[in-house]
């Protein structure tokens, strides 16, 4: 089985190529009646909107005047808009690189809509003040647009171009988005003296690319002093006219009929699996022409190299002097490396609040950090990685990707694919992940956003791969429940280990505390009335999360009824499946194994004897992948009930989804089932 998920996730990033098809002939605002007319998109009748036409150009050309090649990027798209909620799609944001050193320039923004009405086609142009522009962050800016008069029925125009000096910035392009695609095509065009890597993802079918070459010229002047004094007719300033010929590379992608991307539940980001096609600047080579060679492809010991000479990244993890004292106070009394490094991961993960930004990349120094108490995931984790290295324990950066921006590529190493990085500390020989930025998550465990496939470890000479995983999450809960006072009542005791107990944590601070987490689950109960509660290490994320809950159940029949209908399952019952669709494109994944065990024991009352008791049933699938056991029996007066359901593997590939559906339509159907108890008659 590791096998075959290995070779799916390589696999799954080639796309499907099959023979072109020729392109509609689209020009821009030259819309046809039956665009305008169309109501429903056939190949999706579901869809709020349809991208009628996609076209996009890159291409890299010699620019006379900045003495230097430069990247333009042309975008051409029509979209059509059948419902309400498609009309969001009129608006679009455009990401500029833009720094002190070098920027990208937006040019020719032309948009336009069209309507029918009153019987004739009215014609909306998007005006200048609805072009805007905003700082993202220090790097980067976006632009943003809104087309006029968008309602159900319009078709929209839109198009632009980016102005570029950054060559490694070739701009990937996307075939499928959230509404089907009926066309889009993208061509790309490069000097020989640039290399890109190329690669294709996604699922949906793309036409085979198109390689094709031509011949260019570059026509410059240069300017040059005759040799020798003015007397003697020298120093005289001359022109020469050069010219350099050089074949440019032509790729032609293309796709039709594209179905939009779907939301579907225990998936990492729809970015992993959207079809799509990316470039990485792999080699300049101008040797032909007198120039210099250059790689940019780096290996990931090249990657950790350098970010350990960066001042930035590893000037400020060698050494934390400034929490010198502090760290003094941290670990004094503790015995051992264990009780030291656990100290100051409690110290940063309490003192240091993090402001919600992700990076790898610390954007202030880390004095300043530990001063101001606050900063991005960066620095809280060097800083963390800095004080441990300063109290003697060696610590190194995991760099990495979160669930939300997608897998590392496995094909080659890259840095810019990054946003995060966490610590790896050896204690007593295993190494342990730390994440400081959660208050309420336990030493050892990642945060869910983080369980994405593997990280690098950032190490002098060596970088290993390290798997982004964490030890199972587990809840078990024990209920006993009897008839007492003419009402079911009784006790729940319920221990929580992983990040399931991470949640309720969390939910407890978002709730304000204990007493209001209590009172808001006291009165969104309508089955069970919560009495009592009692929650032991709540705020100590090292030792095991334990709730007391006195209860009693709601809605259930008379206590003198003739029948007594009861629900043995309490708490943490499945009631959906959560996998609906009859199939499944992309895989499933849980991010964490999980194991769930639910024990009832119930006193059968006096005067009535078990007219329906469920069955016990036990479920696994292939390699005990996941395991569902059912256990009920009566002994005297007593009911017992042991169910238990384990998920042991986090990733299900798409050929594995119908048995996994079934799997829990079974669970659902199993613990939806009912006691049924009668009444003695003499």
């Amino acid at each position: 089985m590791k096998n075959r998920i290995t070779f799916f996730i390589v696999s799954f990033f080639i796309v499907t190529q099959i023979y072109a098809q020729q392109p509609p002939k689209i020009k821009f605002e030259k819309v046809s009646e039956e665009e305008l007319k169309m109501t429903v998109y056939e190949s999706d009748t579901t869809a709020e909107a349809v991208i009628l036409f996609d076209s996009g150009s890159s291409e890299i050309k010699y620019d006379k005047q900045k003495e230097r090649f430069m990247l333009n990027y042309e975008r051409f798209v029509r979209i059509k808009i059948l419902k309400q909620t498609g009309t969001d799609w009129g608006n679009f944001s455009i990401p500029l690189y833009s720094s002190p050193q070098n920027k990208e320039e937006i040019a020719s923004v032309k948009g336009t809509t069209f309507n029918i009405e009153d019987g004739k086609v009215a014609k909306t142009e998007m005006k200048k003040e609805s072009v805007f522009r905003e700082r993202e962050n220090k790097y980067w800016e976006m632009v943003r647009l809104s087309l006029p008069s968008v309602k159900i029925g319009s078709v929209i125009d839109l198009k632009y171009s980016i102005y570029s000096p950054l060559l490694w910035n070739l701009q990937e392009w996307e075939f499928q988005y959230l509404v089907p695609v009926k066309w889009s095509q993208y061509e790309v065009i490069y000097p020989e003296y640039f290399s890109y890597n190329q690669s294709s993802m996604g699922y949906h079918r793309m036409n085979a690319p198109v390689h094709t070459t031509r011949n260019e010229t570059i026509n410059f002047t240069s300017s040059s002093t005759t040799p020798g004094s003015a007397l003697s007719g020298g120093g005289q300033r001359q022109l020469e006219s050069h010219s350099i010929s050089y074949l440019a590379n032509i790729y032609n992608f293309s796709a039709y009929d594209i179905p939009a991307m779907k939301e579907e539940p225990y998936l990492s980001t729809l970015d992993n699996y959207t079809t799509k096609v990316k470039f990485e600047l792999a080699v300049t080579d101008f040797t032909k022409i007198g120039g210099a060679y250059k790689s940019y492809t780096n290996s990931w010991k090249e990657i950790a190299t350098d970010l350990l000479n960066d001042e930035d990244f590893g000037g400020q993890i060698k050494s934390a002097n400034y929490a010198k004292d502090e760290i003094a106070t941290i670990i004094n009394g503790k015995a051992d490396e264990k009780q030291k490094a656990m100290a100051i991961y409690n110290y940063v993960q309490h003192n240091i609040k993090w402001n919600g930004s992700r990076s790898y990349m610390p954007a202030k120094q880390l004095r300043r950090i530990f001063t101001e108490k606050n900063g991005n995931s960066a620095e809280i984790n060097l800083l963390l990685i800095a004080m441990l290295n300063e109290a003697g324990i060696e610590a190194n950066p995991v760099i990495m990707s979160t669930r939300d921006n997608g897998m590392l590529p496995l094909s080659h190493a890259t840095l810019s694919d990054c946003n995060y990085v966490v610590a790896s500390v050896a204690i007593n020989g295993t190494p342990v992940l730390l994440d400081a930025t959660e208050v309420n998550l336990s030493a050892g465990l990642l945060p869910y956003r983080c369980l994405n496939g593997t990280g690098r470890m950032i190490k002098r000479d060596i970088v290993d791969d390290v798997a982004l995983t964490n030890v199972k999450s587990t809840s078990n809960t024990l209920v006993f429940m009897e008839l007492k006072d003419d009402k079911f009542s009784g006790n729940v005791v319920s221990s929580e280990t992983g990040l399931n107990a991470f949640n309720f944590r969390e939910s407890v601070k978002k709730a304000g505390g204990q007493k209001e987490y209590f009172d808001k689950l006291r009165n969104s109960s309508t089955d069970i009335l919560f009495n009592d509660y009692k929650y032991t290490n709540v705020d100590s994320t090292h030792q095991q999360l334990e709730k007391r809950y006195t209860i009693e159940l709601q809605n259930q029949s008379e206590s003198d009824a003739d029948i007594i209908y009861i629900d043995p399952i309490l708490l943490v019952r499945t009631t959906k499946n959560p996998f609906t669709s009859p199939t499944r494109e992309y895989p499933v994944d849980f991010g964490v194994a999980s194991d769930e065990i639910y024990q009832l024991n119930l006193i059968v009352p006096d005067g009535y004897t078990v007219e329906e008791l469920p069955q016990s049933k036990s479920y696994a699938l292939e390699e005990k992948s996941a395991i569902f056991i059912y256990r009920i029996q009566k002994t005297d007066n007593r009911i017992t009930l042991s169910t238990r359901l384990n998920i042991a593997k986090t990733l299900f590939l798409p050929a594995e989804y119908p048995m996994l559906k079934d799997f829990f339509d079974i669970v659902v159907a199993k613990e939806s089932e009912q006691i049924v108890l009668k009444k003695i008659t003499n």
